[in-house]
């Protein structure tokens, strides 16, 4: 498996510049580790799939997703766990 990412932050406000992309490049290398930590650890689920099946989960994620944003409540990764 190959995954890239480009993250790129622009925060051109002078005396905050530096704090403001270091903080986000910060939380940007956290959340993708423990994405990473997350799909190591179910990868006993999907090693085995045929593209019908990766397909076919795709489909019903899809669903799902649409079904959450229409009914659920915000969910997410914060900036900070502190």
């Amino acid at each position: 498996m190959c995954a890239y990412k480009l993250v790129t932050v622009k925060f051109k406000w002078w005396g905050l510049q530096n704090k403001v992309e270091s903080f986000i490049h910060k939380q940007e290398k956290r959340i993708f580790t423990n994405f990473h930590r997350q799909l190591f650890c179910w990868i006993d689920k999907w090693v085995e799939l045929t593209m019908e099946d990766i397909r076919r989960m795709e489909s019903e994620t899809q669903k799902e997703l649409e079904e959450m944003r229409r009914k659920g409540s915000v969910r997410g990764t914060k900036a900070s766990d502190e």
